[in-house]
Protein backbone atom coordinates (compact mmCIF):
# COMPACT_ATOMS: atom_id res chain seq x y z
CA UNK A 1 0.00 0.00 0.00
CA UNK A 2 0.95 3.69 -0.93
CA UNK A 3 1.97 6.40 1.98
CA UNK A 4 -0.31 9.29 1.91
CA UNK A 5 1.98 12.34 1.62
CA UNK A 6 2.01 14.82 4.40
CA UNK A 7 1.88 17.08 2.02
CA UNK A 8 -1.06 16.75 0.44
CA UNK A 9 -4.56 17.64 2.30
CA UNK A 10 -6.00 14.99 4.78
CA UNK A 11 -9.73 14.23 3.06
CA UNK A 12 -11.35 13.01 6.25
CA UNK A 13 -13.48 16.51 6.80
CA UNK A 14 -13.25 17.40 2.74
CA UNK A 15 -16.98 18.77 2.65
CA UNK A 16 -16.47 20.22 6.30
CA UNK A 17 -13.67 22.50 4.93
CA UNK A 18 -15.15 24.27 2.00
CA UNK A 19 -17.94 27.16 0.81
CA UNK A 20 -17.41 26.86 -2.54
CA UNK A 21 -17.27 23.67 -4.81
CA UNK A 22 -16.90 23.61 -9.02
CA UNK A 23 -17.73 20.43 -10.97
CA UNK A 24 -16.56 19.77 -14.38
CA UNK A 25 -17.39 16.55 -16.48
CA UNK A 26 -14.49 16.17 -18.64
CA UNK A 27 -16.53 13.73 -20.99
CA UNK A 28 -20.34 12.69 -21.24
CA UNK A 29 -19.42 9.53 -22.89
CA UNK A 30 -19.68 6.36 -20.69
CA UNK A 31 -18.35 3.01 -20.81
CA UNK A 32 -21.35 1.66 -19.03
CA UNK A 33 -25.23 2.15 -19.92
CA UNK A 34 -26.91 2.84 -16.46
CA UNK A 35 -30.39 2.52 -17.22
CA UNK A 36 -31.17 5.12 -14.73
CA UNK A 37 -28.54 7.78 -15.83
CA UNK A 38 -29.73 11.37 -15.35
CA UNK A 39 -27.21 12.67 -17.59
CA UNK A 40 -26.30 9.94 -20.66
CA UNK A 41 -24.60 10.62 -23.68
CA UNK A 42 -27.14 10.54 -25.77
CA UNK A 43 -28.45 13.73 -24.83
CA UNK A 44 -24.99 15.41 -25.59
CA UNK A 45 -23.23 16.71 -28.92
CA UNK A 46 -20.30 17.03 -28.83
CA UNK A 47 -20.03 14.53 -26.22
CA UNK A 48 -16.52 15.54 -25.04
CA UNK A 49 -15.78 19.26 -25.28
CA UNK A 50 -12.53 20.68 -25.87
CA UNK A 51 -9.62 20.16 -23.23
CA UNK A 52 -9.03 24.32 -23.72
CA UNK A 53 -12.61 25.18 -23.03
CA UNK A 54 -12.07 22.73 -19.57
CA UNK A 55 -8.78 24.79 -18.61
CA UNK A 56 -10.97 27.39 -19.20
CA UNK A 57 -13.86 26.70 -16.95
CA UNK A 58 -11.35 25.54 -14.51
CA UNK A 59 -9.63 28.37 -14.12
CA UNK A 60 -13.28 30.79 -13.30
CA UNK A 61 -13.21 28.12 -10.49
CA UNK A 62 -9.54 28.56 -9.11
CA UNK A 63 -10.03 32.47 -9.77
CA UNK A 64 -13.75 31.99 -7.63
CA UNK A 65 -11.52 30.51 -4.64
CA UNK A 66 -13.35 27.00 -4.79
CA UNK A 67 -11.17 24.59 -2.27
CA UNK A 68 -13.08 21.56 -3.65
CA UNK A 69 -13.85 20.27 -7.63
CA UNK A 70 -15.65 17.22 -8.64
CA UNK A 71 -14.42 15.60 -11.64
CA UNK A 72 -16.83 13.77 -13.37
CA UNK A 73 -19.11 13.00 -16.94
CA UNK A 74 -19.90 10.46 -17.97
CA UNK A 75 -16.91 8.39 -16.96
CA UNK A 76 -13.63 10.53 -16.81
CA UNK A 77 -10.92 7.67 -16.48
CA UNK A 78 -11.84 7.43 -20.78
CA UNK A 79 -9.69 10.47 -20.65
CA UNK A 80 -6.72 9.20 -18.64
CA UNK A 81 -4.43 11.64 -19.78
CA UNK A 82 -6.34 14.43 -19.83
CA UNK A 83 -7.68 14.09 -16.52
CA UNK A 84 -4.35 13.66 -14.60
CA UNK A 85 -3.81 16.83 -16.84
CA UNK A 86 -6.60 18.53 -15.00
CA UNK A 87 -6.04 17.14 -11.91
CA UNK A 88 -2.41 18.54 -11.75
CA UNK A 89 -3.66 21.82 -13.16
CA UNK A 90 -6.38 22.07 -10.35
CA UNK A 91 -4.00 21.65 -7.84
CA UNK A 92 -1.74 23.93 -9.12
CA UNK A 93 -4.13 26.56 -9.15
CA UNK A 94 -4.59 26.23 -5.13
CA UNK A 95 -7.46 23.74 -5.14
CA UNK A 96 -7.13 21.60 -2.15
CA UNK A 97 -9.36 18.72 -2.78
CA UNK A 98 -10.21 16.95 -5.95
CA UNK A 99 -12.76 14.41 -5.94
CA UNK A 100 -13.44 12.06 -9.03
CA UNK A 101 -16.74 10.47 -9.68
CA UNK A 102 -16.43 7.32 -11.33
CA UNK A 103 -17.56 3.46 -12.00
CA UNK A 104 -13.67 2.61 -11.36
CA UNK A 105 -13.91 -0.35 -14.02
CA UNK A 106 -10.91 1.26 -15.63
CA UNK A 107 -8.73 1.78 -12.88
CA UNK A 108 -6.18 -0.10 -12.34
CA UNK A 109 -2.96 -0.11 -9.84
CA UNK A 110 -0.93 1.70 -11.97
CA UNK A 111 -3.60 4.27 -12.52
CA UNK A 112 -4.58 4.55 -9.44
CA UNK A 113 -0.88 5.64 -8.24
CA UNK A 114 -0.74 8.13 -10.75
CA UNK A 115 -4.18 9.78 -9.84
CA UNK A 116 -2.85 10.29 -6.68
CA UNK A 117 0.69 11.69 -7.68
CA UNK A 118 -1.44 13.89 -9.68
CA UNK A 119 -2.70 15.10 -6.57
CA UNK A 120 -6.14 13.40 -6.78
CA UNK A 121 -7.54 13.02 -3.04
CA UNK A 122 -10.94 11.40 -3.21
CA UNK A 123 -13.07 9.08 -5.59
CA UNK A 124 -16.81 8.75 -5.58
CA UNK A 125 -17.51 5.69 -7.03
CA UNK A 126 -20.59 4.06 -8.04
CA UNK A 127 -20.50 0.78 -6.84
CA UNK A 128 -24.43 0.11 -7.27
CA UNK A 129 -24.83 -3.05 -5.68
CA UNK A 130 -23.40 -5.92 -3.19
CA UNK A 131 -24.49 -8.29 -5.39
CA UNK A 132 -22.87 -8.85 -8.68
CA UNK A 133 -25.87 -9.66 -10.99
CA UNK A 134 -27.55 -6.58 -9.67
CA UNK A 135 -24.33 -4.70 -10.16
CA UNK A 136 -24.15 -5.11 -13.81
CA UNK A 137 -27.67 -4.96 -14.55
CA UNK A 138 -27.92 -1.45 -12.65
CA UNK A 139 -24.74 -0.79 -14.94
CA UNK A 140 -25.32 -1.71 -17.90
CA UNK A 141 -22.39 -3.66 -18.14
CA UNK A 142 -21.51 -7.30 -18.25
CA UNK A 143 -18.64 -8.68 -15.46
CA UNK A 144 -18.75 -4.65 -14.14
CA UNK A 145 -18.83 -5.94 -10.59
CA UNK A 146 -15.41 -7.40 -10.05
CA UNK A 147 -13.46 -4.88 -12.56
CA UNK A 148 -15.39 -1.98 -10.06
CA UNK A 149 -13.99 -3.91 -6.68
CA UNK A 150 -10.72 -3.92 -7.96
CA UNK A 151 -10.94 0.09 -9.31
CA UNK A 152 -11.94 0.20 -5.66
CA UNK A 153 -8.70 -1.54 -4.04
CA UNK A 154 -6.23 0.04 -6.46
CA UNK A 155 -7.75 3.55 -5.36
CA UNK A 156 -7.40 2.73 -1.27
CA UNK A 157 -4.36 1.04 -1.71
CA UNK A 158 -2.69 4.44 -3.78
CA UNK A 159 -4.03 5.91 -0.51
CA UNK A 160 -7.28 8.05 -2.63
CA UNK A 161 -10.21 8.25 -0.16
CA UNK A 162 -13.47 6.73 -1.54
CA UNK A 163 -16.95 7.23 -0.70
CA UNK A 164 -19.68 4.82 -2.52
CA UNK A 165 -22.65 5.78 -4.22
CA UNK A 166 -25.00 3.21 -4.70
CA UNK A 167 -28.18 4.32 -6.74
CA UNK A 168 -31.07 2.28 -5.02
CA UNK A 169 -33.52 1.02 -7.51
CA UNK A 170 -36.27 -1.31 -7.05
CA UNK A 171 -33.94 -4.30 -7.82
CA UNK A 172 -32.00 -3.15 -4.29
CA UNK A 173 -34.57 -1.52 -2.20
CA UNK A 174 -34.70 -4.29 0.25
CA UNK A 175 -31.11 -4.96 -0.03
CA UNK A 176 -30.04 -1.47 1.63
CA UNK A 177 -28.84 -3.03 5.31
CA UNK A 178 -26.79 -5.58 3.28
CA UNK A 179 -25.21 -3.62 0.96
CA UNK A 180 -23.85 -1.63 4.37
CA UNK A 181 -22.97 -5.05 5.81
CA UNK A 182 -21.19 -5.83 2.98
CA UNK A 183 -19.20 -2.62 2.50
CA UNK A 184 -18.29 -2.88 6.23
CA UNK A 185 -16.69 -6.60 5.99
CA UNK A 186 -15.50 -6.53 2.36
CA UNK A 187 -14.23 -2.64 2.26
CA UNK A 188 -12.78 -1.38 5.80
CA UNK A 189 -11.35 1.33 4.47
CA UNK A 190 -14.83 3.00 3.10
CA UNK A 191 -16.37 4.97 5.50
CA UNK A 192 -18.56 6.73 3.59
CA UNK A 193 -21.62 6.15 1.86
CA UNK A 194 -23.91 8.05 0.08
CA UNK A 195 -27.64 6.56 -0.34
CA UNK A 196 -28.45 8.30 -3.63
CA UNK A 197 -31.52 6.62 -4.91
CA UNK A 198 -33.11 6.57 -9.03
CA UNK A 199 -34.21 10.08 -9.89
CA UNK A 200 -37.26 10.19 -12.86
CA UNK A 201 -34.95 12.08 -15.17
CA UNK A 202 -32.75 10.63 -18.04
CA UNK A 203 -33.29 7.35 -19.02
CA UNK A 204 -34.94 6.79 -16.08
CA UNK A 205 -37.97 9.03 -17.26
CA UNK A 206 -38.42 6.84 -19.88
CA UNK A 207 -38.91 3.71 -17.22
CA UNK A 208 -40.23 4.68 -14.29
CA UNK A 209 -40.42 1.46 -13.11
CA UNK A 210 -36.61 1.68 -11.81
CA UNK A 211 -37.81 4.04 -9.14
CA UNK A 212 -37.79 2.41 -5.69
CA UNK A 213 -40.96 2.14 -3.38
CA UNK A 214 -40.44 4.44 -0.55
CA UNK A 215 -43.14 3.02 1.11
CA UNK A 216 -40.77 -0.17 1.55
CA UNK A 217 -37.55 1.65 1.26
CA UNK A 218 -38.09 3.54 4.47
CA UNK A 219 -37.60 0.58 6.31
CA UNK A 220 -34.31 -0.37 4.29
CA UNK A 221 -33.09 2.83 5.10
CA UNK A 222 -33.84 3.05 8.94
CA UNK A 223 -32.45 -1.13 9.17
CA UNK A 224 -29.06 0.29 7.01
CA UNK A 225 -28.63 3.62 8.95
CA UNK A 226 -28.51 1.04 12.22
CA UNK A 227 -26.03 -0.94 10.72
CA UNK A 228 -23.43 1.58 9.76
CA UNK A 229 -23.79 2.96 13.46
CA UNK A 230 -22.36 -0.09 14.67
CA UNK A 231 -19.62 -0.08 11.92
CA UNK A 232 -18.38 3.07 12.02
CA UNK A 233 -19.27 4.36 8.83
CA UNK A 234 -21.24 7.48 7.50
CA UNK A 235 -24.22 7.22 6.01
CA UNK A 236 -25.19 10.87 3.93
CA UNK A 237 -28.97 11.45 2.48
CA UNK A 238 -27.90 13.58 -0.69
CA UNK A 239 -29.95 15.67 -2.98
CA UNK A 240 -30.30 12.57 -5.01
CA UNK A 241 -31.65 10.95 -2.31
CA UNK A 242 -34.71 10.91 -0.47
CA UNK A 243 -37.34 13.19 1.75
CA UNK A 244 -36.46 12.94 5.45
CA UNK A 245 -39.73 10.85 6.02
CA UNK A 246 -38.41 8.10 4.18
CA UNK A 247 -35.97 7.08 6.56
CA UNK A 248 -34.02 9.68 7.86
CA UNK A 249 -36.88 11.72 10.27
CA UNK A 250 -34.18 11.64 12.53
CA UNK A 251 -30.94 12.23 10.35
CA UNK A 252 -31.31 15.93 9.92
CA UNK A 253 -27.12 16.23 10.36
CA UNK A 254 -26.36 13.66 7.78
CA UNK A 255 -28.96 15.49 4.54
CA UNK A 256 -27.70 17.25 2.44
CA UNK A 257 -30.99 19.38 2.04
CA UNK A 258 -31.35 19.71 5.44
CA UNK A 259 -27.91 21.06 6.05
CA UNK A 260 -28.32 23.73 3.61
CA UNK A 261 -31.81 24.76 3.94
CA UNK A 262 -30.41 26.41 7.71
CA UNK A 263 -27.36 28.10 4.96
CA UNK A 264 -27.23 31.70 3.80
CA UNK A 265 -25.82 30.99 0.42
CA UNK A 266 -28.37 29.18 -1.97
CA UNK A 267 -28.82 25.71 -1.99
CA UNK A 268 -26.54 23.18 -3.77
CA UNK A 269 -27.73 20.73 -6.53
CA UNK A 270 -28.83 23.87 -8.07
CA UNK A 271 -28.97 21.98 -11.38
CA UNK A 272 -32.03 19.90 -10.38
CA UNK A 273 -33.86 22.67 -8.03
CA UNK A 274 -37.71 22.88 -9.22
CA UNK A 275 -37.74 19.14 -10.34
CA UNK A 276 -39.23 18.48 -6.82
CA UNK A 277 -42.06 19.73 -4.39
CA UNK A 278 -44.20 18.91 -1.28
CA UNK A 279 -47.76 17.54 -1.44
CA UNK A 280 -50.62 17.33 0.67
CA UNK A 281 -49.01 15.23 3.28
CA UNK A 282 -46.13 17.64 3.35
CA UNK A 283 -48.42 20.61 5.11
CA UNK A 284 -48.80 19.24 8.46
CA UNK A 285 -44.90 18.20 8.45
CA UNK A 286 -42.77 19.41 11.26
CA UNK A 287 -39.42 18.88 9.02
CA UNK A 288 -41.20 20.97 5.94
CA UNK A 289 -38.59 23.66 6.13
CA UNK A 290 -35.57 20.70 5.90
CA UNK A 291 -36.78 18.69 2.79
CA UNK A 292 -37.37 19.45 -0.71
CA UNK A 293 -39.82 16.81 -1.01
CA UNK A 294 -40.18 13.86 -4.03
CA UNK A 295 -39.53 14.06 -6.91
CA UNK A 296 -42.66 15.91 -9.38
CA UNK A 297 -43.03 11.95 -11.11
CA UNK A 298 -43.15 10.00 -7.56
CA UNK A 299 -46.14 12.49 -6.63
CA UNK A 300 -47.72 12.14 -10.15
CA UNK A 301 -46.91 8.62 -11.39
CA UNK A 302 -46.65 6.69 -7.26
CA UNK A 303 -49.05 8.99 -5.98
CA UNK A 304 -47.00 9.97 -3.19
CA UNK A 305 -47.29 6.14 -1.83
CA UNK A 306 -44.51 6.03 1.17
CA UNK A 307 -44.52 9.82 2.24
CA UNK A 308 -46.25 11.25 5.42
CA UNK A 309 -45.09 13.54 8.19
CA UNK A 310 -42.76 11.57 10.69
CA UNK A 311 -43.55 14.55 13.24
CA UNK A 312 -47.22 16.68 13.14
CA UNK A 313 -46.97 20.81 12.77
CA UNK A 314 -48.15 22.49 15.53
CA UNK A 315 -49.36 25.80 15.40
CA UNK A 316 -48.84 28.75 17.69
CA UNK A 317 -52.31 28.83 19.48
CA UNK A 318 -51.58 25.45 20.87
CA UNK A 319 -50.28 24.65 23.95
CA UNK A 320 -47.00 22.32 24.94
CA UNK A 321 -44.71 23.60 21.56
CA UNK A 322 -41.73 22.46 21.66
CA UNK A 323 -38.39 23.73 21.91
CA UNK A 324 -37.89 23.23 18.24
CA UNK A 325 -41.12 25.55 17.14
CA UNK A 326 -40.30 29.00 18.02
CA UNK A 327 -42.73 31.41 17.63
CA UNK A 328 -42.65 35.31 17.64
CA UNK A 329 -46.00 36.88 18.31
CA UNK A 330 -46.48 40.37 15.82
CA UNK A 331 -49.82 41.35 17.47
CA UNK A 332 -49.64 45.13 17.84
CA UNK A 333 -46.75 45.50 15.14
CA UNK A 334 -43.38 45.51 16.56
CA UNK A 335 -40.84 46.02 14.25
CA UNK A 336 -39.50 43.67 11.88
CA UNK A 337 -35.48 45.02 13.39
CA UNK A 338 -36.47 43.12 16.60
CA UNK A 339 -37.67 39.90 15.41
CA UNK A 340 -34.27 38.46 15.04
CA UNK A 341 -33.07 39.32 18.73
CA UNK A 342 -36.07 36.97 19.70
CA UNK A 343 -34.55 34.20 18.80
CA UNK A 344 -30.86 32.69 18.67
CA UNK A 345 -31.34 29.95 16.12
CA UNK A 346 -32.98 29.22 13.18
CA UNK A 347 -35.51 26.25 14.25
CA UNK A 348 -37.34 23.97 11.75
CA UNK A 349 -40.37 25.65 12.37
CA UNK A 350 -40.55 28.99 13.03
CA UNK A 351 -43.49 31.17 13.30
CA UNK A 352 -44.69 34.69 12.77
CA UNK A 353 -47.80 35.17 14.39
CA UNK A 354 -49.26 38.51 13.73
CA UNK A 355 -52.72 40.65 12.97
CA UNK A 356 -50.95 42.79 10.81
CA UNK A 357 -48.98 42.33 7.94
CA UNK A 358 -47.74 45.09 5.22
CA UNK A 359 -45.67 44.24 2.08
CA UNK A 360 -42.66 46.01 3.04
CA UNK A 361 -42.47 43.34 5.53
CA UNK A 362 -41.96 40.24 3.55
CA UNK A 363 -38.75 40.69 2.87
CA UNK A 364 -38.02 40.66 6.58
CA UNK A 365 -39.54 37.80 7.28
CA UNK A 366 -37.48 35.56 4.63
CA UNK A 367 -34.46 37.39 5.72
CA UNK A 368 -35.53 35.99 9.06
CA UNK A 369 -36.08 32.26 8.17
CA UNK A 370 -39.89 31.87 9.21
CA UNK A 371 -40.91 28.84 8.06
CA UNK A 372 -44.86 29.69 8.71
CA UNK A 373 -46.74 32.42 8.99
CA UNK A 374 -50.12 32.77 11.05
CA UNK A 375 -52.35 35.50 10.14
CA UNK A 376 -55.24 36.37 12.85
CA UNK A 377 -58.32 37.56 10.66
CA UNK A 378 -61.62 38.71 11.90
CA UNK A 379 -63.91 37.07 9.55
CA UNK A 380 -66.91 39.21 10.44
CA UNK A 381 -64.73 42.59 9.34
CA UNK A 382 -62.01 41.53 6.50
CA UNK A 383 -62.60 44.56 4.94
CA UNK A 384 -60.30 46.14 7.86
CA UNK A 385 -57.72 43.82 6.69
CA UNK A 386 -57.19 44.36 3.30
CA UNK A 387 -53.64 45.84 3.58
CA UNK A 388 -52.19 42.49 5.29
CA UNK A 389 -54.38 40.17 3.00
CA UNK A 390 -52.67 41.60 0.02
CA UNK A 391 -49.67 41.29 1.32
CA UNK A 392 -50.38 38.02 2.78
CA UNK A 393 -51.37 37.00 -1.17
CA UNK A 394 -48.14 38.59 -2.51
CA UNK A 395 -45.97 36.59 -0.27
CA UNK A 396 -47.68 33.12 -1.34
CA UNK A 397 -47.05 34.20 -4.91
CA UNK A 398 -43.55 34.74 -4.49
CA UNK A 399 -43.27 30.98 -2.97
CA UNK A 400 -43.46 30.41 -6.79
CA UNK A 401 -40.05 31.54 -7.06
CA UNK A 402 -38.37 29.79 -4.28
CA UNK A 403 -36.98 26.35 -3.54
CA UNK A 404 -39.79 24.08 -1.57
CA UNK A 405 -38.12 23.82 1.58
CA UNK A 406 -37.80 27.68 1.69
CA UNK A 407 -41.74 28.32 0.84
CA UNK A 408 -42.86 30.34 3.44
CA UNK A 409 -46.13 28.19 4.77
CA UNK A 410 -49.42 30.65 5.37
CA UNK A 411 -52.07 29.55 7.85
CA UNK A 412 -55.21 31.91 8.81
CA UNK A 413 -57.08 32.21 12.42
CA UNK A 414 -59.99 33.13 13.47
CA UNK A 415 -60.93 33.79 16.97
CA UNK A 416 -64.44 33.06 17.66
CA UNK A 417 -66.86 36.30 17.57
CA UNK A 418 -69.03 36.98 20.55
CA UNK A 419 -71.85 37.23 18.14
CA UNK A 420 -71.76 33.67 16.06
CA UNK A 421 -71.12 33.85 12.56
CA UNK A 422 -73.95 32.99 10.21
CA UNK A 423 -73.28 30.45 7.22
CA UNK A 424 -72.38 32.72 4.59
CA UNK A 425 -69.99 34.77 6.71
CA UNK A 426 -68.27 31.79 7.46
CA UNK A 427 -68.06 30.33 3.55
CA UNK A 428 -66.69 33.80 2.74
CA UNK A 429 -63.87 33.36 4.97
CA UNK A 430 -63.12 30.03 3.19
CA UNK A 431 -63.10 31.47 -0.23
CA UNK A 432 -61.13 34.52 1.06
CA UNK A 433 -59.02 31.99 2.98
CA UNK A 434 -57.91 30.17 -0.35
CA UNK A 435 -57.77 33.31 -2.51
CA UNK A 436 -54.66 34.37 -0.28
CA UNK A 437 -52.76 31.22 -0.46
CA UNK A 438 -53.42 30.18 2.93
CA UNK A 439 -52.55 26.16 3.58
CA UNK A 440 -55.54 26.14 6.00
CA UNK A 441 -58.31 28.09 8.85
CA UNK A 442 -58.70 27.94 12.35
CA UNK A 443 -61.15 29.12 13.76
CA UNK A 444 -60.24 29.48 17.88
CA UNK A 445 -61.55 29.97 20.99
CA UNK A 446 -63.96 28.48 23.38
CA UNK A 447 -66.81 29.37 21.22
CA UNK A 448 -65.27 27.62 18.54
CA UNK A 449 -66.78 24.33 18.55
CA UNK A 450 -70.01 25.46 17.39
CA UNK A 451 -68.33 25.61 13.83
CA UNK A 452 -67.39 22.43 13.53
CA UNK A 453 -69.79 20.70 11.28
CA UNK A 454 -69.41 23.56 9.55
CA UNK A 455 -65.83 23.11 8.32
CA UNK A 456 -65.98 19.34 8.14
CA UNK A 457 -68.29 19.42 5.51
CA UNK A 458 -67.19 22.30 3.33
CA UNK A 459 -64.97 20.98 0.59
CA UNK A 460 -63.11 24.58 -0.05
CA UNK A 461 -60.25 24.27 1.84
CA UNK A 462 -58.72 22.58 4.69
CA UNK A 463 -60.30 24.29 7.76
CA UNK A 464 -60.96 23.21 12.16
CA UNK A 465 -61.34 24.76 15.34
CA UNK A 466 -59.21 24.61 18.23
CA UNK A 467 -60.96 25.30 21.88
CA UNK A 468 -57.85 25.24 23.83
CA UNK A 469 -57.43 29.13 23.32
Amino acid sequence: MANPDPSQPSTANAEESHTTKGLLRLTMACNEKCPFCNVPAEDYSPQTPPMNDVLEELQTFIERGDQTLTISGGEPTLLRSRLLQLIVAARAGGIRFVEVQTNAVLIDAAYAGALFEAGMTSAFVSLLSHIPEHHDELAGLSGAFPRCMAGIDALLDAGIRVALNPVTARLTQDLVGDYVQFVAKRLPRVRSISMSAVQPHGRAGANLDLMPDYDRLATSIRGARSIAAESGIELLNPYCGLPLCVGWEDGLAQSVEAIEATLEHRPQGIDNQGNKRHGEVCIDCHFRSRCGGAWHAYWDHRDGRGLHPPAQLRAPWETDLDENTQVICGFDKPPPSTWAAQTDEVAPVRWLWTDVLDSSDLPAIREHRFTHLALRIDLTRPIEAKGTLAAARKLTRGNQLTSPQRQIQLHVECPAPPTPMSAQTLDDGLHLTSAIGASSLTITGSDAGRYSERLESQSIIRAGVFSGA
